[in-house]
């Protein structure tokens, strides 16, 4: 085989299966950091204070959807000390 040859294939083997792997890996990469970062979003609104209905208020309404659906939850009771020390 001939050095074209070889970056052919090699590029032929990439494209089937290293972009859809990479894709994969952003994929659940972007996932994780965003489920960490709502994580942290919620344990300093609880150390700040935030009742349970100010919080699901908050998250629904970065994903979108409509605060008056949220009015289910009970009022939390008063905090004494912080999430995390």
């Amino acid at each position: 085989m001939d050095f074209p040859e070889v970056v052919v294939a090699l590029a032929a083997i990439f494209f089937t299966l290293g972009w859809p792997m990479i894709w994969i890996a952003a994929y659940y990469g972007y996932q994780s950091v965003k489920a960490w970062q709502d994580t942290k979003l919620k344990r300093d609104m609880v150390a700040r204070g935030y009742t349970a209905q100010e919080i699901v208020q908050v998250v629904a309404a970065k994903k979108g959807s409509r605060p008056e659906n949220t009015t289910d939850v009970p009022p939390a009771k008063p905090i004494k000390q912080p999430a995390y020390g």
